[in-house]
Parts: structure tokens; sequence; C-alpha cells
């Protein structure tokens, strides 16, 4: 579910993202705890309502996101087993869950400021 929050949520950016200043090309890396991502989403939204977001891809992403102030949120899901004595549906032991802590995404501290390309907007994340 948190998944397809996160795509339904990028999806608006990016159109959004349409409207308005010129987007400009931003790409970097995503790291948590020196480990690349392998897949998640990341979105920057400007503080006038553009912005842009797309796909992290081991570790990589490459986005057109329009010039100004932005908040980033960076999401990923992964398989997690239930804490013991839970079960998921179907009595599935474990479950998609979302590993990048708060403080990255819903809650996000991550700012950018975009005023061009730019090819080095690297995010070092730590789960703690």
């Amino acid at each position: 579910m948190k998944l397809i929050s996160a795509l339904l949520f990028c999806l608006v950016i990016l159109v959004q993202s349409g409207c308005g200043s010129t987007a400009h090309n931003v790409s970097g890396t995503v790291k948590l705890d020196g480990e690349p991502i392998s897949e998640g989403h990341i979105a920057f939204v400007t503080e006038g309502g553009g912005g842009g977001g797309g796909a992290i891809t081991n570790g990589q992403y490459t986005v057109a996101v329009t010039p100004g102030k932005a908040k980033v949120q960076i999401t990923a899901d992964k398989m997690q087993p239930l804490p013991p004595g839970e079960k998921g549906m179907y009595g599935k032991k474990e479950e998609l869950r979302s590993y990048i802590p708060s403080k990255y995404n819903t809650e996000t501290e991550l700012k950018a400021d975009i005023t061009g390309p730019t090819s080095n907007l690297d995010f070092n994340l730590k789960s703690k």
C-alpha cells in the first residue's frame, strides 16, 4: 500500500512539474548506511507547487525538477519479517514494509535548492 501511495505521489508531482517553469535534469546517488538503495522513489516538492520525481535504481536517480527550494522525499520498501506471533495475509510471515526512516519522507528533513541542471545531488541517509 505504501508503494502505491508513493507512486501516486510521484505521479502528482510529475503532472505538476509540467506547469510553469522549465525543469532541470537532476541526478545523483541515494545510500542508506553507506549502501545504495536498490529500488525506491525520490520526489522533489518545490515551494511553488511544482517539483519532480522518479525512480531510484541501484542507488542512482535522474529526474526533471522545476527550479526552486524543495523538500526531498525518499521512499523504498522491501520484504521484512513480521514480529513473532504476528501473521500477515494468507498466514505469511513477512510483508512489504518501508525501511527508510520517516525523517526522509513523510516527515522529511531533506532539502535542495534547484537552480539549474545538477549531476551530483547525493543523499547519504542513516537508518538510526
